[in-house]
């Protein structure tokens, strides 16, 4: 892999954060599941009930997250930035309540090792990967607001598919993005906020 792609791609590092804990006692259930259940129902509740919907409803929907997302981004940097720079003893200890691990290359030892996950650290890739997520929608929305697919996907008869594809995928990155969000505060309230002052 190029290394410039390996350090662009290092903003999804949180995905890559196991525990000690099984799939649906960990932070899969934020990063996937209930998005994907939530995504699921939205999905079908448009299927079977379109009535309700607007004719153009992908089109407002997107239009309605990307001003979200102008007015989150900046309070997930202002986190960010306060976290890593923060000085508490307590953030530079293990996340309390599971076994939180990052594999990570070692130059020395030629080959991957896993390294526990300070408070600090899991905060801010939690933080880091909110922003990330955050910007890129910004930037695929700013160009593909401009670009009209349906006649050539409409004369190939695929039109439906991808439109359905495209709104199954906005509706899970929506809830992914809202459940992470809600995470990342409840985290910020259970665990940092614990933390003594010294």
């Amino acid at each position: 892999m190029f290394w410039w792609l390996s350090e662009l791609l290092s903003c999804l590092k949180f995905i890559a954060i196991t525990g000690n804990r099984g799939f649906f006692q960990s932070k899969r259930v934020y990063e996937f599941v209930v998005p994907g259940a939530a995504a699921l129902a939205a999905t079908a509740i448009y299927l079977l009930v379109p009535s309700i919907f607007a004719p153009s409803f992908l089109k407002i929907f997107s239009a309605s997250v990307f001003q979200v997302m102008v007015f989150v981004v900046p309070f997930h940097l202002a986190a960010l930035a306060a976290l890593s720079t923060y000085q508490s003893a307590g953030l530079n200890e293990k996340l309390p309540g599971s076994e939180a691990q990052l594999r990570l290359w070692s130059n020395a030892d030629n080959g991957y090792f896993f390294h526990d996950v300070t408070l600090r650290q899991y905060a801010s890739l939690l933080f880091g990967y909110l922003c990330s997520l955050g910007i890129i929608y910004v930037l695929i929305y700013m160009f593909a607001a401009g670009i009209d697919l349906s006649p050539a996907l409409t004369s190939a008869g695929h039109f439906t598919l991808v439109y359905n594809a495209v709104l199954f995928a906005s509706f899970f990155f929506v809830f992914h993005y809202v459940t992470l969000t809600v995470y990342a505060v409840t985290f910020l309230f259970d665990k940092v906020n614990k933390i003594k002052v010294i």
